[in-house]
């Protein structure tokens, strides 16, 4: 009985926690949006002494690292899951979830920091670039920073696919790749397609690496597909300024306003990331 109260306790705690952050963010960005409407999504300037505040820069910017982030690691981790799951012998699983727990414990500054020491430098010197900072740095420092998540939840989802499936499929002469697009992958989908949300939401989230990579310049690359030109995300650009916004002022508010805006992105993607998939 005890613990059947703890869980719903610690259920209702955790909504209202949830609705506490949305409404404490939702009341002190209403100035913001009291004063200058919606139009600031479609702004490209962000000069908070000018009262100009467009978020567009910054939400192409999470945009295009999130899309790079992802295209390495999704292949990567769906890769790295599947040979640890279905390929490798059994005694190789627990040095494969070792080294896969090292990488998502360790902080995000250390990324950043190995980001500067080592990735900006090989992409000034082998892209022939003045400055490594760029959307490619922030998405191929972010993808690195992913693949745990989308690896180990891989794997629960290829642990999840029943034997039976298994042994259909070998009963009915598939060989290895068919067993695996026809019938492992397609069975474990939801939670893959669930692993890449998350991942994505953590992604969106993620300040301090990015921001010491990503060049934190506030306009849109030229051209718009450039992901050599440093450029802003919503994450690092909160880092960059909000020590610098006093509480109250319309920087301030503004900046609210793209946490709230980051806030709700994360949620929708958790929401769809519980949805269970189409039959």
């Amino acid at each position: 009985m005890w613990l059947r109260s703890w869980i719903r306790f610690s259920v209702i705690a955790s909504l209202a926690l949830v609705l506490l952050f949305v409404g404490f963010l939702l009341s002190a960005s209403a100035p913001f949006f009291f004063n200058y409407g919606l139009s600031p999504i479609i702004a490209r300037e962000w000069y908070p002494y000018e009262n100009l505040y467009g978020l567009l820069p910054a939400l192409i910017g999470s945009a295009w690292v999130i899309v790079i982030a992802l295209s390495l690691a999704l292949p990567c981790g769906l890769a790295t899951a599947i040979v640890s799951v279905e390929i490798l012998p059994q005694r190789y699983h627990g040095l494969i979830n070792v080294c896969i727990d090292i990488l998502a414990g360790i902080p995000s500054v250390v990324y950043g920091l190995l980001g500067i020491a080592l990735l900006l430098p090989w992409l000034e010197n082998n892209l022939d670039l003045l400055s490594g900072h760029s959307l490619l740095a922030a998405g191929l420092l972010l993808s690195v920073m992913i693949l745990p998540t989308i690896t180990r939840l891989s794997q629960d989802a290829l642990r999840d696919v029943d034997t039976s499936y298994r042994e259909a499929a070998r009963s009915l002469g598939l060989d290895w790749s068919q067993r695996l697009f026809s019938v492992l992958l397609p069975q474990a989908w939801p939670g893959i397609r669930s692993a890449s949300l998350l991942a994505t939401g953590r992604g969106l989230g993620e300040t301090i690496a990015v921001m010491l990579v990503v060049g934190s310049i506030d306009r849109i690359p030229q051209p718009w597909y450039n992901l050599l030109a440093p450029a802003q995300t919503i994450t690092s650009r909160i880092g960059r300024e909000m020590g610098e916004a006093s509480v109250g002022s319309s920087q301030w508010s503004a900046l609210m306003a793209c946490a709230l805006v980051l806030t709700l992105s994360v949620l929708l993607l958790s929401l769809l990331a519980q949805r269970p998939a189409r039959t």
